[in-house]
């Protein structure tokens, strides 16, 4: 469950109340342990720990890996913007000077990493002192709201805050619908409308992308796996500590306190004859230990479709076949990102054309693309261009080379070295 259904969908004060409780009793815990993992701050549960015994919780953070190699991977190189027609070129300039004064490369890595972490994202498309602004919401606050029909239709999105004011807990409620924003101000969520504004965009204009049809984070699924290899590091530590700590038995005499602090003092104990001494320690097969956090870091690698980095078959020279079966599993999640976020970039443009008058123009005129953010390779790129270049057009090569961030900067650039060139 990722959003609120609602049967009445007028926005007033008790709508506003019991939309914020139904979100923070059904949907934000679950979003505020998923932020948790990310963070490092799960619980790692023993049981029946003995007292007395070490006792450390170590957690192996791989919700932050899978999360920030899945995001690196997909976002970690800026999308690019085309049109094919110059008559165009004018609308790309806009939309490409908004981007930049929003630092949208920064944004999409963010959203991406939410989309990642909680299955889903936001972001916030107003107008603000003559320009078009765009900003991340945090998902533990903000929603969406659809109405019970069997299209399950957006009609409102929410964002909220709490905060304490004259040692009074206070929450404000921001409310957008597709012409107005209503702000609303409660304590004890006892919510009143305070400012009611027009917003200009034409749609709703806070934009949710999903990381997937279910809108499932890249860790959801992995949940236990990470609890058990957490607790099984854990485990290995303590009985480590307690070989440090072991027991030294003596049999066949019996020492006083006085003798003990002797035996500790010099290291050398004068027993009577038919006496000894042995450490009393657990028995660790540290094999087995291995083997079983290697096999639960399979099935994570596995099931998340990572991979694992560290293996060595990323440090050699595997053939381009072979390296495509090792990304098969994030090219599956890249795949689902880039579809889920491109309709939220062509909804972000039809904002900004909107804005500057533009609003009749289709969104699809632009061709956004995305790049894998893996490690150049320079050989590759350049049997690239040879051999598509006589079949291909220059822009379709370039979008297909690593290492060329910005295509029509690049295309410009070939263009006017090629209009120098001539006689």
């Amino acid at each position: 469950m990722y959003k609120i259904i609602a049967d009445n969908v007028e926005i007033n004060d008790i709508n506003a109340q019991n939309w914020v409780i139904e979100y923070k009793n059904l949907i934000m815990p679950k979003r505020q342990k998923l932020s948790d993992y990310y963070d490092g701050k799960n619980e790692i549960i023993k049981q029946n720990a003995v007292e007395g015994r070490p006792n450390y919780s170590i957690n192996v953070n791989m919700a932050k890996y899978i999360t920030d190699v899945a995001t690196g991977y997909t976002f970690g190189k800026p999308v690019s913007y085309s049109v094919a027609d110059d008559k165009n070129k004018r609308l790309l300039d806009i939309l490409l000077s908004v981007n930049k004064e929003n630092f949208s490369d920064e944004l999409d890595y963010q959203i991406g990493g939410d989309m990642s972490v909680f299955g889903v994202g936001y972001q916030l498309v107003y107008y603000n002192n003559n320009t078009v602004k765009f900003r991340r919401l945090n998902p533990l606050k903000t929603f969406m709201v659809c109405n019970n029909s069997i299209e399950e239709e957006n009609f409102a999105a929410v964002y909220f805050h709490d905060y304490i004011e004259n040692k009074i807990f206070k929450t404000r409620v921001y409310i957008w619908d597709k012409t107005f924003l209503y702000v609303f101000d409660g304590v004890l969520n006892s919510f009143s409308l305070t400012r009611k504004t027009f917003h200009y965009m034409g749609q709703i204009p806070v934009i949710q992308s999903l990381n997937n049809d279910d809108a499932y984070g890249d860790f959801e699924s992995v949940l236990d796996l990470l609890d058990s290899l957490s607790l099984m590091v854990s485990n290995n530590t303590d009985d480590l500590q307690s070989i440090s700590n072991a027991i030294l038995s003596v049999s066949g005499a019996k020492l006083d306190e006085e003798e003990i602090n002797q035996i500790n003092k010099f290291k050398v104990a004068n027993l009577p004859d038919g006496a000894s001494m042995q450490w009393v320690v657990k028995n660790s097969d540290i094999n087995a230990v291995l083997g079983q956090i290697k096999y639960l870091l399979d099935f994570i690698f596995q099931i998340s479709m990572v991979p694992d980095l560290t293996d060595d078959a990323f440090a050699g020279n595997l053939s381009g076949v072979a390296m495509q079966f090792k990304m098969w599993g994030i090219d599956q999640l890249y795949s689902s990102k880039i579809r889920k976020y491109k309709t939220a970039l062509y909804k972000r443009i039809q904002m900004i054309l909107r804005i500057f008058g533009k609003d009749e123009i289709i969104p699809d005129i632009f061709s956004i693309s995305f790049y894998k953010n893996l490690p150049e390779n320079m050989a590759q790129d350049y049997e690239i261009a040879k051999n598509l270049s006589n079949i291909l057009s220059l822009k379709t090569v370039l979008k297909n080379l690593s290492i060329v961030d910005d295509v029509e900067a690049e295309y410009k650039a070939i263009l006017e070295e090629k209009t120098r060139s001539l006689p």
